[in-house]
């Protein structure tokens, strides 16, 4: 027999489909024609319209034998999910996660609510955990831009107050901090206003508790109260307040020659106050 005599047979591709998928593709021959009469309504063969498919179909699902298949449901339930989830790893309850508890950012409540949303999400363990690595990161860099804020804006307060109380800043903020003592709990001083700075390192809330001790050092007797009896410092305002008050008032000691000792001290007290607003 020649080579020109010698059929050529193409051998089909083989993919790997499911048997219907792979079945479906024929002539249109009648293959059910040539089956025995009671599997010609198996729905498993209708797809199939001839004997070349059939041999594609059975190879097929030779090389699916064996492998760990999870069905897709076309409209799953919530079991079908459950089991679907399962296989990939979700575990059986919410016991099954694995939540390292720090007591800070992790509380057991926290890790609790966190493992009970995690199951019904169907999250495998390393999912879940990849959340809360997230979770605990984005919380510490919060807490520290929060503390650094803080950290600034207390140096901003303390600067600004400086340069407006000079001499009298110390004394100020002891008498504003024994008024916010007095007056204020602890909650109300660490309470967050809408910029994120707390009560007590706000310049305003600092500035009233001082004009609170002032008022109170005014009205109260000095004899009476023993911690009180200290002279208040003056700001640089107040202290050119006073000189030009004095300035002003032709019959003060400061303009009477004729009165040696008033004018001697009202000179020194006018050095100090220059001293006040000038900061020597």
């Amino acid at each position: 027999m020649s080579e020109e005599n010698i059929e050529q047979v193409a051998q089909p591709e083989l993919n790997l489909e499911t048997p219907a998928e792979v079945a479906s593709g024929g002539s249109g021959n009648e293959f059910l024609q040539m089956i025995p009469e009671e599997l010609r309504g198996e729905p498993s063969l209708s797809p199939i319209k001839d004997v070349p498919n059939l041999a594609k179909a059975y190879i097929n699902a030779q090389r699916l034998i064996g492998t760990d298949k999870i069905p897709l449901p076309a409209n799953p339930t919530d079991e079908d999910l459950d089991r679907i989830y399962g296989k990939l790893g979700r575990p059986a309850d919410a016991n099954g996660y694995e939540i390292a508890v720090d007591g800070h950012i992790v509380t057991e409540d926290v890790a609790k609510n966190f493992s009970d949303i995690a199951h019904k999400l169907r999250l495998n363990p390393e999912q879940a955990s990849g959340i809360m690595q997230y979770y605990k990161s984005s919380v510490e860099n919060s807490s520290q831009d929060f503390e650094q804020q803080n950290k600034e804006t207390a140096e901003e307060t303390q600067a600004s107050l400086k340069k407006e109380w000079g001499k009298a800043y110390d004394q100020k903020i002891e008498q504003a901090s024994k008024v916010a003592k007095d007056f204020a709990s602890s909650d109300l001083l660490n309470m967050e206003l809408s910029d994120g700075v707390k009560v007590g390192n706000h310049p305003d809330f600092i500035k009233a508790f001082a004009k609170i001790a002032e008022f109170r050092h005014s009205v109260t007797s000095e004899d009476s109260i023993k911690e009180n009896a200290t002279t208040f410092a003056m700001t640089p305002n107040d202290a050119q307040s006073e000189i030009n008050a004095i300035m002003a008032d032709k019959s003060h000691a400061y303009w009477d020659r004729k009165n040696v000792v008033g004018r001697q001290k009202a000179i020194q007290r006018m050095q100090e106050l220059h001293e006040m607003v000038h900061g020597s």
